[in-house]
């Protein structure tokens, strides 16, 4: 039986441990990611309570530190799974395992190295993406060798968080057929091309901001990108902030407007409220006030045409 560690955490993290203890698959060690603040779903706490359960050490932390490093030369583990997992990890600590230490990320490597890759996809309009496993050595980020890929079709109206769902799926099947090929003596690691290799930049709440001026399939990208329970795009009426949940293209997204204002209502309707972007429309049907936490339909609150977003 391989003995092996986990790092990780977050809905990704949460969902794996859940499929490993459902085939009797228990790590020696758990480390995991304590979510930022505003992140508006933590996982931690379940995942720590599941270890418990199963009397499995495990800690929390948002980065490692010497006792981390400490605990993983001493367990004595064939392998590492990181999976939900943020911050860099020294590197010379694979040495001290068999197989190193095995991650996930969420884009067809060399392609999207770095952080968000989900967001990025979607927010660059690309028609396909995937996951990578693959073994974390010295040198630029996410650019070990691969152990397995498997490619993913992105549909033009598909939230992150669907894709995330499919995209959590496979990748907890190719960690099971990971330990299997370890279990055989049969891991096989692919160089990446370096010359293929394109990164992607940390991402902020703020960046969120909607500039209605861009073109609607930019905006709806962007909503769909980074919609609950992620960060969320927004945007600002009167004095209030209002995160968008929920919208499509809108039913005057092909009219030609001699007279257009990005950001005004020019429909109010029972399902939302239709807004003009810098080439056509967007329908928001569902959106939450930052200040109250209130979720609600935009034609609950906007009732004149006068009204401009920004």
């Amino acid at each position: 039986m391989v003995k092996f560690g986990f790092i990780g955490g977050t809905k990704r993290g949460y969902k794996l441990i859940n499929a490993l203890f459902d085939k009797e698959l228990l790590p020696e060690f758990a480390i995991i990611l304590k979510e930022d603040d505003h992140e508006n779903v933590k996982y931690h706490e379940k995942i720590s309570d599941m270890l418990n359960q199963k009397k499995i050490p495990n800690f929390i932390k948002n980065k490692l530190g010497k006792s981390d490093y400490d605990l993983i030369k001493d367990s004595n583990v064939d392998v590492i799974i990181l999976y939900g997992w943020r911050t860099l990890i020294d590197t010379r600590i694979t040495s001290r395992i068999k197989y190193g230490i095995i991650a996930a990320h969420q884009s067809l490597l060399p392609n999207y190295r770095g952080f968000a890759p989900l967001q990025w996809v979607i927010i660059n309009d690309e028609k396909e993406t995937g996951v990578t496993l693959f073994q974390i050595t010295e040198g630029e980020v996410d650019s070990g060798k691969i152990i397995s890929q498997a490619k993913v079709e992105i549909d033009l109206n598909e939230y992150a968080s669907e894709l995330d769902d499919k995209l959590i799926n496979i990748t907890i099947e190719h960690f099971f057929n990971v330990l299997e090929n370890i279990e055989k003596g049969e891991l096989r690691l692919v160089e990446q091309d370096e010359t293929k290799a394109t990164y992607a930049c940390k991402r902020i709440p703020d960046d969120g901001l909607i500039d209605w001026n861009k073109s609607t399939r930019e905006i709806f990208n962007l909503i769909r990108a980074l919609a609950y329970p992620f960060t969320g795009s927004f945007c600002r009426y009167g004095d209030d902030t209002y995160i968008i949940r929920k919208a499509r293209i809108g039913d005057n997204d092909d009219k030609i407007y001699s007279g257009r204002i990005p950001g005004r209502v020019i429909k109010i309707l029972p399902e939302g409220i239709e807004i003009l972007t810098g080439d056509g429309s967007i329908l928001i049907s569902e959106w939450e006030n930052s200040k109250t936490g209130n979720v609600s339909c935009p034609s609950a609150e906007i009732k004149t045409l006068s009204v401009t977003l920004y």
